[in-house]
C-alpha cells in the first residue's frame, strides 16, 4: 500500500517536472513498501539503479529549462542536484559490492529529497519557469 499519492501540493506548475517528480513518489512508496513487505534484499538493488537514473534523467530536464531561461539560483540547484547525486552512486557503490544497505536510510533519502527539494526549491524554479511562459 503508498505511502504517498500524487496531489496537487506537490506540484512545481510545470508538467514535465511534476510528471518527473511522480517518479520520485513511486520510488518512495517503494523504498516503503520493501520494508513492509519484508523485501528489502529484493527491491534496493533495483531500487538504486532507479534512483541514479532519475537523478541523470530528471536533473537533466531541470537543468536544460534552467539554462534556456536564465534560472537565478542556477549554481546553488545545481550544487543540490550534485549531492543527490553523489549519495545515490555511493549506495549504488554499496549495493553493487554487496554490501548491506539500510533501507530507511534510502527511504529517509528520498522523503528528504521530496520536502527539502522538490516541495521547497522545485516550488520556486516553477514559479519562475512560470513566468517565462512555461507550463
Amino acid at each position: 500500500m503508498p505511502i504517498l499519492k500524487w496531489d496537487e501540493n506537490y506540484s512545481a506548475g510545470v508538467k514535465i517536472l511534476d510528471d518527473e517528480h511522480k517518479q520520485l513518489i513511486a520510488m518512495i512508496n517503494k523504498a516503503y513498501d520493501s520494508v513492509t513487505n519484508m523485501e528489502e534484499d529484493i527491491v534496493l538493488r533495483e531500487l538504486v539503479k532507479e534512483m541514479r537514473a532519475y537523478a541523470a534523467s530528471h536533473f537533466a530536464t531541470e537543468d536544460n529549462l534552467m539554462n534556456t531561461y536564465g534560472y537565478p539560483a542556477l549554481a546553488e540547484h545545481l550544487e543540490m542536484h550534485e549531492s543527490f547525486a553523489v549519495k545515490a552512486e555511493a549506495l549504488n557503490n554499496l549495493v553493487s559490492s554487496g554490501d548491506k544497505v539500510d533501507p530507511v536510510k534510502v527511504f529517509k533519502l528520498l522523503a528528504d529529497w521530496l520536502r527539502d527539494h522538490i516541495m521547497k526549491t522545485d516550488k520556486e524554479l516553477g514559479k519562475f519557469l512560470n513566468a517565462q511562459g512555461v507550463k
